[in-house]
């Protein structure tokens, strides 16, 4: 039933249980404030046993949702097609349309978002069930794949070199000081480049992003005309070599499963290398003009006639959260004395004002002269630094947006990170005003949300607007907001989180945000780590050169590399294995199956067929370009690994087709180079969701620099890839 707490006395009682013991969690979280009728209505929630779900209601859930309405019309086109199809598709059989609904229905739930790994894994079990796929080897035989096992093993190298610190190394000591966008961009690529054709991109990116952002304070240029465009150079020159990205791995990985001829580990290098420099000459040219942002200072804070708020420069990452006037010093004070806009004033807004469970003003309504009193909840749309000062502030208490509890962060086992969202992570689609989640994965709560759909305001009323409808979602039990990949959150996390979750698909950047963290770096290299440095240097450049000199098959080199890795003490046994990435080989895994099946009904033969007789009029070329288009239009939606899977049947086709044969590796290699032009959307890959995250980016930012890289590669790939592919 109610109980009759005043909402001050309850929250002192409950600061004081949270504050102590995170034991008492389950307790807590029976009672909670139901509904806005009453600030004092407290209501017990009912036990966990009964908020699970019978077979029925999943069911009847199930059936409403609009994937099962997708899913059941895909179903009946594909029924359609078996029926109406067998005497003009005589080599398609009732298998052959069933693997198209199930190849159809995964793309679909990839395209809502859903984990890939599962989503992958599963069709291929499904197709394997119903027999599209006779045998284990066809459904299964990516766990026995050299290759695949090697973009695992990949993943301890990374990591090593990462631990050690040499990527950073590396970029302070090329970077300088220039003068010009040009020659700092050129800069900028000298060491990116080489780094991103060795080791995975997305570690390359997540070293560069606080070195970009330094580094740019030291230059007086914005960040976001280097972050968008490294996350471009790094996608294309990453096809530089079979072993430089996973794209390429998958695509050598399906011709030695077939038996046909694989590529040499070097045999696309020329042309990636062409295009990657065609790439840098053309962002150094046009980003300055498509990125183009004045650069001028944060302004002084100045409130509207009416009060409204400060204005906010466009070059600045702002993030929404929760503050509580805990100090009774506060109580009766001004928002001008209080001194919180000392703190927020600078690039802030105050959105909403809350006082006993009411709303009593919201931006626009109230200014400097507001008087304050104690136990208001002030929602704000602030700056990292803002949150970071407001920790260390003994009157104001920092309210986790999820509803957890409110003081940990100051506890000495804890810390504060920022993380990105990834698309494995499993909070995405869990609501943020549920601590489950968050608690029980990862013992954190979120302390700001940057959401992923709010990533792109260049105008403060654009804010101002926006966020008043995010916090409204936040009111709402019943429509509460869920999260997205993409979404940027400022977290209270237990101590070495950051350390532990830097390399993992749960999110696509980690980064401390502790107030000692740009001290505790700006000393000296010690001994033993400048050791490690170049240890973990040199056992790169050794698997390079091992693997270039064809001394060594891939899988062993990376095994060697990893082992004398740990052996020498680059990297801690427990990070080596958590660097060993599992859901990444079973996507891949999963896409083999899937393609295997494509080919198997001869689906392939018959995309091949309608491709070449469409095409056929533009010759080899026209063959090219379609293979190029189509590679890059999946690949705003689906990770380029997923597309060279589905489409590497197809391709297989047309280079054994009677109508219009062209040479399989040049036909691959325009499939591999489109794969790496994923540049067309912020969330199509791990490095630009980082980025999109980081620089104050829009939407259109995206595809407006992007759709230049796309036409460059692709008129390189389709004009000039039978000179430049020589097996």
């Amino acid at each position: 039933g109610e109980l009759p707490l005043t909402q001050p006395l309850l929250r002192t009682e409950l600061d004081s249980l949270r504050k102590h013991s995170r034991v008492l969690q389950p307790v807590l979280e029976r009672h909670t404030r139901e509904g806005d009728e009453s600030p004092t209505a407290v209501v017990r929630k009912p036990s966990s046993m009964s908020n699970i779900a019978s077979p029925l209601d999943l069911i009847r859930s199930w059936g409403s949702s609009k994937e099962s309405l997708v899913s059941v019309a895909l179903f009946l086109v594909c029924l359609a097609l078996d029926r109406i199809h067998p005497h003009t598709k005589p080599q398609l059989n009732s298998y052959s349309y069933f693997t198209l609904f199930v190849t159809l229905e995964s793309l679909w739930l990839l395209l809502m978002q859903c984990q890939a790994d599962v989503v992958l894994i599963s069709a291929t079990l499904v197709l394997r069930l119903a027999g599209a796929l006779d045998n284990d080897r066809d459904a299964w035989g990516g766990f026995s794949n050299s290759v695949v096992l090697s973009v695992a093993v990949l993943g301890i190298v990374s990591a090593g070199v990462h631990h050690t610190g040499v990527i950073d190394f590396i970029f302070m000591r090329v970077l300088g000081h220039p003068k010009t966008y040009f020659a700092a961009i050129l800069r900028l690529s000298l060491p990116a480049m080489p780094l991103a054709a060795s080791i995975s991109n997305t570690c390359v990116m997540g070293v560069m992003i606080p070195v970009i952002e330094k580094w740019c304070k030291e230059i007086n240029m914005p960040p976001r005309l280097f972050l968008m465009p490294m996350s471009y150079i790094m996608l294309v020159i990453g096809a530089f070599a079979i072993f430089s990205t996973s794209s390429n791995l998958v695509a050598q990985s399906l011709l030695m499963e077939r038996g046909l001829e694989p590529f040499g580990n070097f045999e696309i290098s020329p042309l990636a290398i062409t295009c990657g420099m065609a790439t840098v000459l053309y962002l150094a040219i046009a980003v300055p003009t498509l990125l183009y942002i004045e650069a001028s200072e944060t302004p002084t804070p100045t409130l509207s006639p009416k009060g409204s708020r400060p204005l906010v420069s466009s070059g600045t990452k702002l993030f929404l959260a929760n503050i509580q006037i805990s100090g009774s010093l506060l109580s009766g004070k001004s928002l001008g004395e209080s001194g919180l806009l000392t703190v927020l004033g600078k690039v802030a807004s105050i959105v909403r004002v809350e006082r006993m469970g009411e709303e009593v003003a919201i931006a626009g309504d109230f200014n400097e002269r507001f008087e304050l009193e104690q136990y208001d909840v002030l929602y704000i749309w602030t700056t990292t630094d803002a949150i970071l000062e407001l920790i260390s502030f003994s009157w104001v208490s920092l309210i986790a947006l999820d509803g957890g509890f409110e003081h940990q962060h100051r506890d000495d086992g804890r810390e504060v990170v920022e993380v990105v969202l990834d698309g494995l992570c499993p909070l995405v689609k869990e609501q943020l005003t549920s601590t489950t989640m968050l608690d029980g994965a990862y013992g954190a709560n979120c302390l700001a949300i940057r959401p992923c759909s709010m990533q792109h305001f260049q105008k403060p009323e654009a804010q101002a607007s926006e966020v008043r409808t995010f916090v409204g979602l936040l009111r709402d039990q019943k429509k509460a907001y869920q999260f997205h990949i993409g979404d940027n959150l400022i977290l209270d996390v237990p101590r070495n989180f950051a350390a532990d979750y830097q390399n993992t698909t749960h999110f696509t950047l980690v980064r401390r945000l502790s107030q000692d963290e740009e001290e505790s770096g700006k000393g000296d290299v010690g001994e033993a780590q400048y050791r490690d440095m170049m240890v973990s240097g040199a056992l790169l450049v050794m698997l390079i050169i091992l693997v270039a000199s064809n001394t060594m098959p891939l899988l062993e080199a990376a095994l060697l590399s990893s082992f004398l890795m740990v052996l020498l003490g680059c990297l801690p046994q427990k990070k080596a294995f958590s660097a060993i990435n599992l859901r990444i080989v079973l996507t891949i895994v999963g896409a083999f199956g899937i393609a295997k099946a494509v080919n198997k009904t001869n689906l392939a033969a018959v995309m091949a067929h309608m491709t070449c007789e469409l095409l056929a009029p533009f010759g080899s070329r026209g063959i090219y370009a379609g293979i190029f288009i189509a590679t890059v239009g999946l690949g705003v939606v689906f990770h380029c690994t997923a597309v060279v899977s589905l489409l590497f049947p197809i391709v297989v086709a047309i280079s054994e087709s009677d109508n219009l044969p062209v040479p399989l590796h040049e036909a691959m290699a325009v499939l591999m180079m489109g794969a790496t032009c994923q540049v067309l959307s912020p969330v199509s890959y791990q490095t630009n969701i980082m980025v999109f995250s980081s620089g104050c980016y829009t939407f259109a930012d995206f595809p407006r620099v992007g759709f230049g890289i796309v036409i460059i590669v692709g008129i390189i790939s389709v004009g000039f890839v039978d000179q430049l592919i020589v097996s």
